[in-house]
C-alpha cells in the first residue's frame, strides 16, 4: 500500500462527448497506492437524489449506458458493490492508523446502506437503478428489468447486513 505509483494523464472529457478513447500518458504526479485507493473512493462519493451513486453513462452494464446520460441517474447495484467497498477498506484505513479514514468510510457505507434499503427496496425485490427522470428501473411491477443474476457480480452481494437479503436475486 506504500508503493509510489504514477497516476495517468489524458485529456478532459469535451462537453459535447459523453467518452472517448485513447492511450493515456503516465502523468508526473505519483503517490501510494493507498491513496490511490482514497481519491478513487472520494471520487465516487457522488450520489443523487435518492441517495445512491450516480452511475453516469459508462455503466458495467452497457444496455444501461442511457440510464444516467444526464448525470442524475442512480444504480442500486453501485449502492452494493460501493457498501462492501466502503466496509473492507474502512479496515485497510484503521489498520494504516488512518482512523478518521476508516470512520469516514463506515459512516458513508451506513448512509448507503440505508438509502438502498429506503429507495432501493421495492417491497418485493431491489430496482435496478433510477433513471435520469427520478423514474424506477426494475422493480415487482416490471420483473424484465429487475437486478439480474450474474456470477460475475457475485462477490458484490450484499451480505446478511442488508435486511432484504433472503430475496435478492442470487437467492431466487
Amino acid at each position: 500500500m506504500d508503493e509510489s505509483i504514477p497516476f495517468i494523464k489524458g485529456r478532459p472529457i469535451n462537453i459535447e462527448e459523453d467518452s472517448y478513447y485513447d492511450l493515456p500518458g503516465r502523468s508526473q504526479e505519483t503517490s501510494s497506492l493507498y491513496e490511490h485507493c482514497v481519491r478513487a473512493i472520494n471520487k465516487g462519493l457522488q450520489f443523487g437524489e435518492h441517495g445512491l451513486p450516480l452511475m453516469g453513462s459508462g455503466d458495467w452494464n452497457d444496455s444501461m449506458n442511457m440510464v444516467g446520460i444526464k448525470g442524475k441517474g442512480e444504480s442500486v447495484w453501485l449502492g452494493f458493490f460501493l457498501y462492501k467497498v466502503l466496509m473492507q477498506f474502512a479496515e485497510v484505513a484503521r489498520r494504516r492508523g488512518d482512523t478518521s479514514f476508516g470512520e469516514h468510510c463506515e459512516k458513508e457505507a451506513s448512509q448507503v446502506r440505508l438509502n438502498i434499503e429506503q429507495h432501493g427496496w421495492d417491497g418485493f425485490w431491489y430496482r435496478r437503478a433510477y433513471f435520469d427522470d427520478g423514474s424506477p428501473l426494475g422493480s415487482a411491477k416490471n420483473p424484465n428489468a429487475g437486478l439480474i443474476r450474474s456470477p460475475k457480480a457475485g462477490p458484490f452481494c450484499p451480505g446478511p447486513e442488508m435486511p432484504n437479503i433472503r430475496v435478492w436475486p442470487w437467492n431466487l
